[in-house]
């Protein structure tokens, strides 16, 4: 996903961010409460055995405008912790099992959170990688090794996502990789799907908000806690 990636950042870059700046405060947008739902029996997919579930969650696969919200588990309930707008993939959401490599869509299902990595462990108890300012390299090139799983070298390959340079320029500070597509991968399938710094602009697949509130819901996140994304009608009966 690397060469669209690189389109994105571009365009950002060309057009100021200035088409992005009517994002309703997340206040107006968080009406509908998740972690309620997920009480009442509507969420369609299984929290496993997460003690903490962000959601990921717009109106419909042809918004990318998301509303992220943390909830917690108290006894057998889940209880909302906090909420704010961000942003998905460029072409929205992919429904489920057609997400695809460079289609710009971020993945709609339940997903494991294990790992994280960035410019240094915000205070997150899962596994933490800090970035160093070069060599630290995603494989987003099917058939090659390494498809969607952290590799280390010299120079990424050019189909690859290179972590440290994406890094410094601001939305790698902080990411969780999202386990879409791994730790088994299947061959085009997508990769290099992160929870990471943003949430103004549409990202290639990803998942995106401010730094300050995903520091916040990283403090909280033990391994296989889980990010549930897709639009709302996908994941919760009516």
């Amino acid at each position: 996903m690397k060469n669209q990636r690189t389109a994105i950042l571009a365009s950002i870059v060309l057009a100021g961010g200035a088409a992005f700046t009517a994002l309703a405060p997340a206040a107006q947008a968080a009406t509908f409460n998740p972690c309620s739902a997920a009480n009442h029996g509507r969420l369609k997919y299984s929290t496993g055995s997460a003690s903490h579930v962000v959601f990921a969650i717009s109106s419909g696969y042809s918004s990318n405008h998301v509303v992220v919200t943390e909830c917690v588990k108290q006894g057998k309930s889940w209880k909302k912790v906090s909420a704010t707008t961000g942003r998905a993939g460029t072409k929205a959401f992919a429904r489920p099992g057609a997400k695809r490599e460079g289609d710009g869509k971020s993945p709609t299902g339940s997903f494991t959170l294990t790992d994280a990595f960035g410019l240094g462990n915000p205070g997150t108890k899962l596994t933490y990688r800090t970035l160093h300012s070069s060599g630290d390299c995603w494989g987003s090139t099917p058939g090659e090794s390494h498809y969607n799983d952290y590799y280390a070298a010299a120079k990424c390959r050019s189909t690859d996502e290179d972590l440290s340079a994406t890094a410094r320029r601001g939305p790698y500070h902080q990411a969780v990789v999202i386990n879409y597509n791994r730790p088994n991968p299947k061959r085009g399938y997508g990769s290099a799907i992160f929870f990471h710094v943003g949430g103004v602009t549409p990202t290639a697949g990803c998942i995106s908000i401010k730094e300050s509130k995903l520091r916040a819901i990283m403090r909280t996140l033990v391994p296989y806690d889980r990010m549930i994304m897709g639009p709302k009608s996908a994941l919760f009966r009516s």
